[in-house]
Protein backbone atom coordinates (compact mmCIF):
# COMPACT_ATOMS: atom_id res chain seq x y z
CA UNK A 1 0.00 0.00 0.00
CA UNK A 2 2.80 2.54 0.84
CA UNK A 3 3.88 2.41 -2.66
CA UNK A 4 1.04 2.34 -4.42
CA UNK A 5 -0.10 5.44 -2.16
CA UNK A 6 2.97 7.10 -3.16
CA UNK A 7 2.86 6.70 -6.81
CA UNK A 8 -1.00 7.64 -6.83
CA UNK A 9 0.67 10.81 -4.90
CA UNK A 10 -0.67 10.29 -1.53
CA UNK A 11 0.87 12.03 0.96
CA UNK A 12 2.81 10.03 4.14
CA UNK A 13 -0.25 10.67 6.33
CA UNK A 14 -3.34 9.52 3.94
CA UNK A 15 -0.68 6.60 3.48
CA UNK A 16 -1.05 6.32 7.30
CA UNK A 17 -4.83 6.42 7.63
CA UNK A 18 -5.13 3.97 4.65
CA UNK A 19 -3.07 1.53 6.39
CA UNK A 20 -4.85 2.88 10.14
CA UNK A 21 -8.00 1.79 8.58
CA UNK A 22 -6.70 -2.02 8.29
CA UNK A 23 -5.37 -1.83 11.92
CA UNK A 24 -8.94 -0.49 12.85
CA UNK A 25 -10.12 -3.86 11.09
CA UNK A 26 -7.89 -5.79 12.40
CA UNK A 27 -8.92 -4.65 15.79
CA UNK A 28 -12.76 -4.72 15.42
CA UNK A 29 -12.57 -8.17 13.87
CA UNK A 30 -10.35 -9.91 16.95
CA UNK A 31 -13.42 -8.45 19.24
CA UNK A 32 -16.25 -9.79 16.95
CA UNK A 33 -14.06 -13.19 16.93
CA UNK A 34 -15.17 -15.26 20.25
CA UNK A 35 -18.98 -14.72 18.46
CA UNK A 36 -17.82 -15.58 15.28
CA UNK A 37 -15.95 -18.58 16.18
CA UNK A 38 -19.33 -19.97 17.55
CA UNK A 39 -21.31 -19.51 14.38
CA UNK A 40 -18.10 -20.77 12.21
CA UNK A 41 -15.59 -23.62 12.17
CA UNK A 42 -12.01 -22.75 11.86
CA UNK A 43 -12.07 -23.82 8.13
CA UNK A 44 -15.17 -22.03 6.86
CA UNK A 45 -13.00 -18.98 8.69
CA UNK A 46 -10.40 -19.29 6.76
CA UNK A 47 -11.95 -20.19 3.34
CA UNK A 48 -13.79 -16.83 3.79
CA UNK A 49 -11.18 -14.98 4.86
CA UNK A 50 -9.10 -15.78 1.53
CA UNK A 51 -11.73 -15.24 -0.77
CA UNK A 52 -12.51 -11.96 0.78
CA UNK A 53 -8.97 -10.68 1.01
CA UNK A 54 -8.22 -12.24 -2.96
CA UNK A 55 -11.35 -10.40 -3.66
CA UNK A 56 -9.92 -7.24 -2.34
CA UNK A 57 -6.26 -7.17 -3.27
CA UNK A 58 -7.88 -7.60 -6.87
CA UNK A 59 -10.02 -4.58 -6.59
CA UNK A 60 -6.88 -2.47 -5.00
CA UNK A 61 -5.30 -1.62 -8.25
CA UNK A 62 -8.45 -0.47 -10.24
CA UNK A 63 -9.40 2.14 -7.09
CA UNK A 64 -7.31 5.29 -6.37
CA UNK A 65 -10.18 7.49 -4.43
CA UNK A 66 -9.09 7.97 -0.83
CA UNK A 67 -12.72 6.59 0.69
CA UNK A 68 -12.70 3.84 -1.27
CA UNK A 69 -8.98 2.85 -0.64
CA UNK A 70 -9.70 2.95 3.29
CA UNK A 71 -13.45 1.05 1.96
CA UNK A 72 -10.70 -1.99 0.46
CA UNK A 73 -8.36 -1.62 3.65
CA UNK A 74 -10.73 -2.31 6.41
CA UNK A 75 -12.42 -5.07 3.98
CA UNK A 76 -8.70 -6.28 3.84
CA UNK A 77 -8.35 -6.14 7.49
CA UNK A 78 -11.18 -7.77 8.22
CA UNK A 79 -10.65 -11.09 5.97
CA UNK A 80 -6.98 -11.20 7.27
CA UNK A 81 -7.35 -9.81 11.07
CA UNK A 82 -9.25 -12.78 12.15
CA UNK A 83 -7.53 -15.37 10.70
CA UNK A 84 -4.21 -16.11 13.02
CA UNK A 85 -6.25 -17.52 16.27
CA UNK A 86 -7.93 -19.94 13.67
CA UNK A 87 -5.07 -20.64 12.20
CA UNK A 88 -2.99 -21.51 15.48
CA UNK A 89 -5.83 -23.84 16.74
CA UNK A 90 -6.07 -25.83 13.28
CA UNK A 91 -2.22 -26.36 13.26
CA UNK A 92 -1.98 -27.45 17.14
CA UNK A 93 -5.01 -29.44 16.17
CA UNK A 94 -3.38 -30.77 13.26
CA UNK A 95 -0.05 -31.48 14.66
CA UNK A 96 1.19 -34.77 15.71
CA UNK A 97 1.17 -35.52 19.25
CA UNK A 98 3.73 -34.01 21.15
CA UNK A 99 4.54 -31.85 18.57
CA UNK A 100 2.85 -28.87 18.68
CA UNK A 101 5.48 -26.61 19.46
CA UNK A 102 7.42 -27.86 16.34
CA UNK A 103 4.72 -27.10 13.99
CA UNK A 104 4.04 -23.42 15.63
CA UNK A 105 7.71 -22.52 15.08
CA UNK A 106 7.50 -23.74 11.30
CA UNK A 107 4.72 -21.43 11.02
CA UNK A 108 6.94 -18.84 12.86
CA UNK A 109 9.71 -19.20 10.41
CA UNK A 110 7.36 -19.31 7.55
CA UNK A 111 6.30 -15.67 8.92
CA UNK A 112 9.14 -13.89 9.49
CA UNK A 113 10.20 -15.29 6.07
CA UNK A 114 7.57 -13.76 4.09
CA UNK A 115 7.82 -10.51 6.38
CA UNK A 116 10.74 -10.32 4.69
CA UNK A 117 11.16 -11.38 1.36
CA UNK A 118 7.58 -10.78 0.06
CA UNK A 119 8.03 -7.05 0.54
CA UNK A 120 11.28 -6.72 -1.12
CA UNK A 121 9.98 -9.21 -4.00
CA UNK A 122 6.51 -6.88 -3.93
CA UNK A 123 8.56 -3.71 -3.85
CA UNK A 124 11.15 -4.40 -6.77
CA UNK A 125 8.19 -6.29 -9.10
CA UNK A 126 5.89 -3.10 -8.67
CA UNK A 127 8.95 -0.53 -9.58
CA UNK A 128 9.58 -2.54 -12.12
CA UNK A 129 6.16 -3.25 -13.88
CA UNK A 130 3.64 -1.12 -11.76
CA UNK A 131 1.44 -2.31 -8.37
CA UNK A 132 -1.59 -3.81 -10.71
CA UNK A 133 0.53 -7.59 -10.77
CA UNK A 134 1.89 -7.59 -7.25
CA UNK A 135 -2.21 -7.09 -6.25
CA UNK A 136 -3.25 -9.34 -8.51
CA UNK A 137 -1.03 -12.05 -7.82
CA UNK A 138 -1.61 -11.81 -4.63
CA UNK A 139 -5.29 -11.52 -4.94
CA UNK A 140 -5.56 -14.55 -7.14
CA UNK A 141 -3.09 -16.64 -4.96
CA UNK A 142 -5.61 -16.02 -2.12
CA UNK A 143 -8.62 -17.24 -4.36
CA UNK A 144 -7.22 -20.10 -5.61
CA UNK A 145 -5.94 -21.12 -2.53
CA UNK A 146 -9.67 -20.41 -1.00
CA UNK A 147 -11.34 -22.43 -4.19
CA UNK A 148 -8.95 -25.25 -3.30
CA UNK A 149 -9.54 -25.20 0.42
CA UNK A 150 -13.51 -25.09 -0.22
CA UNK A 151 -12.90 -27.97 -2.68
CA UNK A 152 -10.99 -30.14 0.31
CA UNK A 153 -13.46 -29.52 2.63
Amino acid sequence: MPIYGSQLGLSATTIGVILGAFGAAVFAVRLALPLIAHRLDEWRMLIAAMLLSGATLLAFPLVSGVPMLLALSFLLGIGLGGTQPFIMALLYEKAPAGRGAEVLSVRTWIINFCQTSVPLASGALGAALGMLPVFWAMGASLLVAGWFAARGK
